[in-house]
């Protein structure tokens, strides 16, 4: 398995992936976010970036992460904020990868943390959540404003 970085060639690829882990969620995401998302994952934005796994020349999974700055540090944070692996890929071990390659990343440029979020009944992805780190206590509150 190789995780090497998201290139303009995946788009394809990663559009299939991006539906089907919106689709899981129950969601719906414009054309116009995807468009702006991929842009950004793909652009000269060095706070988004995107990886993916490769199986065989096949792409099988994707991450996006988002950087930011914190109050409480001067090192920046990494939101894991979209993993998801083909259904006929699972188990294999790609979304293990993709977490390590993210982590690994943070380690070699000294970023604080890494971090990311599920939903609480998301019982196959906290199975793999758990062997790697610890669920935290922190409840979560969200505001739309639009």
């Amino acid at each position: 398995m190789l995780i090497r970085d998201l290139t303009p060639s995946d788009e394809a690829r990663w559009r299939e992936l991006w539906d089907g882990y919106v689709e899981f969620y129950g969601e719906a995401v414009p054309d116009k976010i995807t468009d702006t998302t991929w842009a950004k994952l793909t652009g000269e934005n060095d706070r988004v970036f995107g990886l993916v796994a490769e199986v065989d020349g096949n792409v099988v999974g994707i991450v996006n992460c988002v950087l930011h700055d914190n109050t409480w540090s001067d090192k920046l944070i990494c939101y894991l904020e979209d993993l998801f692996v083909d259904p006929s890929a699972r188990g294999q071990g790609a979304g293990r990868a993709l977490i390590e390659a993210v982590v690994e990343r943070a380690k070699a440029q000294n970023w604080l943390r890494v971090y990311w979020m599920t939903k609480a009944d998301n019982e196959g992805a906290r199975a793999l959540y758990d062997q790697i780190t610890p669920v935290t206590d922190w409840a979560r509150y969200d505001v739309e404003t639009s």
